[in-house]
């Protein structure tokens, strides 16, 4: 099923956020506001609202759709905003547009970055949740307030674990503000991207088993990933029945083949756009989610996205271990040689489960056949769940 079609089918079923329509399909919004629009990061509450990054003809804007407490939602909103800030307002369609600078989660961005000398280049954008942008030699990231706290601890726990001689190069706080607003100095290099190399896998494989090495303690309880991460993909019942419980199935088969594994630093949430490579060099960005954990669980993370990226791209499911063997190999290799012992062999449920955890991505991030693409993800996620390495 094409996307607009899920999206038809989507706003018929939730009556209740009646703009819906609007964000998830852009035509009748660029009608509305005579410019031509294109959607980024969604998040959608059925039933509640739905909160869209937008492009209106090169200005980056905020959508907002809400039920039943629009009138509430649209003053917490608006009261934040400047005439010259709102580009649509419908409050009895429960519909508002305004610039992105000033979603009203995130503080700094409205405080800090608006009136930022020199000016800022914005590099990415979730509504509610995090902005991240530029400026000459540095790196403003601003955050919602739980994910400040989260942030700041990520950045104090890998300076403690001593994640500074790993061989990574490490962005440097230069500034912070209980705004929300972390200023880090750039690293300079270009982020590996899903063809990189078998020496450059292996170069980064050793450079985060020395990482994870920091900080190793052998007495610590077990940390596992979270739990329960099935249950967003409710919202796409409609479209897609019997997901959810699909996925629920294929979690608990995974996380019951989980093994007992060492304890030490982890990035979180690795990928290899985090990844900065400078020469031979390498950086390691986007530390908001470091901590104690099993490394594997970088390295099925990192999996994960990639095979993620080849299914958003039309690979078949079935064909998920094959990409993830070549993938593994050079990148396992290079870990065994730096990072820590008495890792286990389940690398595949772990893939599997970090790969549940991101299944409504190609749905948020507007795929053109996000239908067609979850239920891959969620084929690859069980292919994977029965994978040993």
């Amino acid at each position: 099923m094409p996307a607009p079609d899920a999206h038809q089918l989507l706003a018929a079923h939730d009556p209740a956020v009646g703009s819906l329509r609007l964000l998830l399909g852009t035509d009748e919004l660029a009608d509305r506001l005579g410019a031509p629009v294109t959607r980024g990061h969604l998040r959608y509450k059925p039933g509640t609202s739905a909160t869209a990054l937008l492009d209106v003809d090169g200005r980056s804007a905020i959508g907002y759709a809400w039920g039943p407490a629009r009138e509430e939602k649209r003053h917490k909103t608006v009261r934040r905003v400047t005439a010259e800030d709102v580009l649509l307002d419908d409050p009895a369609a429960g519909l508002l547009v305004v610039d992105a600078r000033t979603d009203r989660h995130l503080k700094a961005l409205r405080t800090r970055v608006r009136a930022w000398p020199g000016g800022t280049h914005t590099l990415s954008h979730k509504p509610a949740r995090r902005w991240v942008g530029r400026s000459g030699p540095r790196v403003l990231r601003v955050y919602a307030r739980s994910g400040y706290e989260r942030a700041l601890a990520g950045h104090a726990a890998v300076l403690a674990d001593g994640g500074g001689g790993s061989g990574f190069r490490l962005p440097q706080v230069l500034e912070r503000d209980d705004a929300g607003l972390i200023v880090l100095r750039h690293l300079p290099g270009s982020t590996l991207g899903a063809t990189v190399g078998e020496p450059a896998l292996r170069r980064l494989g050793a450079c985060l088993g020395a990482f994870h090495t920091k900080g190793v303690d052998r007495a610590a309880a077990c940390v596992e990933p979270p739990s329960g991460t099935h249950r967003a993909l409710r919202a796409l019942e409609p479209v897609l029945p019997g997901a959810a419980d699909a996925a629920a199935d294929i979690e608990s088969t995974a996380r019951g083949s989980l093994r007992p594994g060492p304890v030490g630093l982890v990035h979180g949430d690795l990928s290899l756009d985090q990844v900065v490579a400078d020469g031979h060099d390498l950086g390691l960005i986007d530390l908001d989610r470091a901590g104690r954990g099993n490394p594997l669980d970088d390295i099925a993370s990192l999996l994960a996205v990639l095979v993620l990226d080849r299914l958003s791209d039309g690979l078949c499911a079935q064909a998920a271990p094959d990409v993830v063997t070549e993938a593994a190999a050079p990148l396992v290799a290079g870990h065994a040689a730096t990072g820590p012992t008495g890792l286990g062999d389940d690398l595949g449920p772990r893939i599997a489960l970090q790969l549940l955890a991101r299944a409504l991505e190609p749905f948020r991030a507007g795929h053109p056949m996000w239908p067609e693409v979850t239920a891959q993800v969620l084929g690859a996620a069980e292919e994977l769940g029965r994978w040993w390495w």
